[in-house]
């Protein structure tokens, strides 16, 4: 009897290592499968949760935009096969026309400012228009039915809504459309075009002052523990972009750390949680300041300590990366006065 216990344990073990090859061999292919690009040979012109003050509230920008090169009638393409969601027709809201998809990975896309959708589409949108005027339309598909593939023509690039110039808008949520990732997690990025790019800190605020970054300057603090935001971009041809990922070092030891990788939607009217007030953004000027403390259990703050430390002097040493894979390092001294 044991004997037979034991062969049908070896039995049920090979079969579930059986089972467990199978699920490493073909399941990761589908994990790790890369979205294309909503728009061809394009590059990123805005990242995940840099600061909005358009519309009636300030906010996060909630995904990337992709440059259609200023120009409106751009084809903006499905990243994955899948199912069309929502169409929402609408020319002053924050998204303009908008349509989202529903992926076999169970992701959610989202492609705004169109200035039209595809023609299938269009068609449907302009029978609304005729019925219900100039309004905000949203149109939910419940059914399967409208499915598309990967690199299907789904729209048109445009300026609808608070966009300033032609580009796409877009985003991946979850299904329930509770939260909110950047897309740069998902996208294949060896797709976008080359474009030169560094991580540059351009200047600090320290208990409220302001100062130009100086490599191993020295800086006061009057506080319990110094209270620091950076002034920090990915230089992409010319423009400033949003970084992804901040280390603070002091002395040594990680004592803030925030990842830019998912956005809950109920924060999605909160961006002074990650951004000092001095943040401005105007048509012209993109001023963003990261704040490295926070009283707040927040999710994009993985660690923080600052207030653990209570020392007269830190050797202050920051990491700071983007999406793209660069990373910078910069130090500097505070000194309590």
């Amino acid at each position: 009897m044991e004997v037979l216990e034991v062969r049908q344990f070896l039995y049920r073990f090979k079969f579930v290592l059986f089972v467990s090859f199978l699920f490493i061999a073909f399941v990761p292919s589908l994990l790790v499968a890369l979205y294309q690009l909503p728009v061809d040979s394009s590059y990123i012109t805005a990242t995940f949760m840099e600061f909005r003050s358009t519309g009636k509230v300030p906010h996060f920008h909630s995904g990337i935009d992709f440059s259609t090169f200023l120009k409106e009638g751009v084809p903006i393409k499905a990243v994955a096969n899948g199912f069309v969601r929502r169409l929402e027709i609408d020319l002053d809201n924050i998204y303009g026309n908008t349509i989202v998809l529903e992926h076999l990975d169970g992701y959610r896309t989202l492609y705004a400012h169109l200035s039209q959708f595809a023609e299938k589409y269009e068609k449907l949108a302009n029978m609304l228009r005729e019925e219900f005027g100039a309004k905000r339309i949203v149109v939910e598909f419940l059914s399967d039915d409208w499915k598309v593939s990967a690199g299907e023509v789904i729209g048109y690039s445009g300026k609808t809504g608070e966009a300033a110039q032609p580009h796409c808008h877009f985003e991946v949520r979850d299904k329930e459309e509770k939260n909110i990732y950047d897309p740069m997690d998902f996208i294949d990025k060896s797709l976008l075009k080359p474009v030169q790019m560094e991580i540059i800190l351009k200047s600090l605020i320290i208990d409220g002052k302001e100062y130009s970054y100086s490599e191993n300057a020295t800086y006061e603090f009057s506080g319990t523990y110094p209270k620091i935001a950076v002034e920090t971009y990915t230089e992409l041809a010319k423009n400033l972009l949003g970084v992804k990922e901040i280390k603070l070092y002091f002395s040594g030891d990680l004592v803030y750390h925030i990842i830019l990788d998912r956005l809950p939607m109920e924060y999605w009217e909160k961006p002074y949680s990650l951004y000092d007030e001095r943040t401005v953004m105007t048509a012209l000027i993109y001023r963003g300041y990261y704040k490295l403390y926070s009283d707040e259990s927040l999710p994009y703050i993985k660690v923080n300590r600052v207030k653990d430390y209570n020392m007269s002097s830190y050797k202050v040493v920051l990491e700071i990366s983007d999406a793209f894979g660069n990373v910078g390092k910069f130090s500097f001294n505070v000194q309590r006065r």
